[in-house]
């Protein structure tokens, strides 16, 4: 019976993104130090062996440098159903558009999945309902980990939903200042999503492809 092994490189991914993400100066500066050596093995003092060195160095080059893929992360939480709906909407569309996309539930995965993904998402989604004239408090941990690991992702949509009062776009909005992206814009939703609403939402996704397709060069 053949064993089947895990991907590492996922796993090294999850690591980066997880731990090094807001280091990448200091990822850049070390492999500057073995520039030039002939590696026939990395064997580090906790973690894998890697008897192709190549591969994995490669790879913390590219990470380090902040490239992105065609890619788009879109994290949710959801009350009602609706910031479910509009995400799976919009995974949808551009799934269809043949771009790479991964959707959370902020409710039941795993964070370090998400981290993972930040390490090489062009667009970061976020969409929250409104919790006490505040964003949902699972909304603000995203927008936390998004702050902390300061991902290369060049642009970013919010979405928001709200009942009686207050939109959980504007306290997103505060808590990610400062960071290098491109807000493509918001979208706050009063309830259930309007015939406007969802034009709105249509003008948003086209925008969002038209940058994506931008490339690395934008």
């Amino acid at each position: 019976m053949m064993m089947k092994y895990p991907n590492i490189m996922v796993h090294a991914q999850r690591y980066f993104g997880e731990i090094m993400m807001p280091f990448s100066s200091m990822v850049r500066k070390a492999l500057q130090k073995i520039e030039g050596l002939d590696v026939d093995m990395i064997a580090p003092s906790h973690g894998p062996v890697y008897r192709n060195p190549q591969r994995i160095i490669d790879a913390h080059k590219k990470w380090s440098r902040g490239e992105t893929q065609e890619k788009v992360l879109i994290v949710y939480v959801s009350m009602y159903g609706t910031n479910e709906e509009i995400a799976r909407k919009l995974a949808d569309r551009l799934i269809a558009e043949g771009i790479e996309v991964e959707v959370y539930d902020l409710v039941s995965s795993d964070i370090g999945d998400i981290a993972k993904d930040l390490v090489d998402s062009r667009a970061i989604v976020l969409a929250a309902p409104t919790v006490l004239a505040g964003a949902h408090p699972l909304a603000v941990y995203a927008a936390y980990l998004v702050k902390a690991l300061r991902p290369p992702a060049k642009y970013a949509l919010l979405i928001g939903s709200h009942g009686w009062y207050g939109k959980s776009n504007d306290a997103l909005l505060e808590m990610l200042k400062g960071l290098n992206f491109e807000l493509i814009g918001t979208l706050d939703i009063h309830a259930r999503p309007s015939a406007g609403d969802y034009n709105e939402f249509l003008r948003l996704t086209d925008l969002l492809i038209k940058r994506l397709r931008r490339g690395e060069d934008d």
